[in-house]
């Protein structure tokens, strides 16, 4: 009865080593190969914006995108912020009518002078949506602006704008 007795309790012992072995919260390293990996993979975060290290956009939407965000800033030089509108997504234009949006833009550019250069500062991809996001800090005559491109896929597959904004850089 003693040898059965503790026989159980070894038993027991062992289950509960395994067991809490089992849900212990220590990670291993990761391979060399796949920090490289990990790494290589993580776009530069937007404050605002969560990011994952799994979250990336397919080569197709950044090459959709890349073409897009140019067409985007050459309206945005010319002032063409009726083209921006009219070619942006329907939600998009859903927000407000044409002539506030172009005139909004038009009474910024009275405060800020025309458009110079664009520099794109970083990119991202919002988790929930794939939506690629690319932030530029934009030179005007008189003042620097922080701009911000939000580009995703339609329900019939194109890519279009879907968000458009200034803030003051500080």
């Amino acid at each position: 009865m003693r040898t059965t007795f503790i026989t159980a309790v070894a038993l027991c012992v062992i289950i509960f080593a395994g067991l809490a072995g089992c849900s212990s919260k220590k990670e291993k390293a990761p391979l060399p190969q796949q920090a490289a990996l990990s790494s290589a993979s993580k776009t530069k975060p937007i404050a605002g914006v969560a990011q994952t290290p799994a979250t990336a956009a397919s080569p197709q939407d950044e090459a959709d995108a890349a073409i897009l965000k140019q067409k985007v800033l050459m309206q945005v030089k010319a002032a063409d912020f009726s083209a921006i509108y009219k070619e942006a997504s329907a939600g998009f234009r859903e927000v407000g009518p044409e002539n506030q949006f172009t005139g909004l833009w038009q009474l910024q550019l009275k405060e800020t002078g025309p458009f110079k250069d664009a520099k794109e500062v970083s990119h991202s991809v919002r988790p929930q949506d794939k939506f690629l996001i690319y932030i530029y800090h934009v030179q005007y005559e008189k003042v620097k602006k922080e701009l911000r491109l939000t580009f995703g896929r339609s329900k019939k597959g194109k890519m279009e704008l879907t968000g458009i904004n200034h803030k003051e850089i500080k």
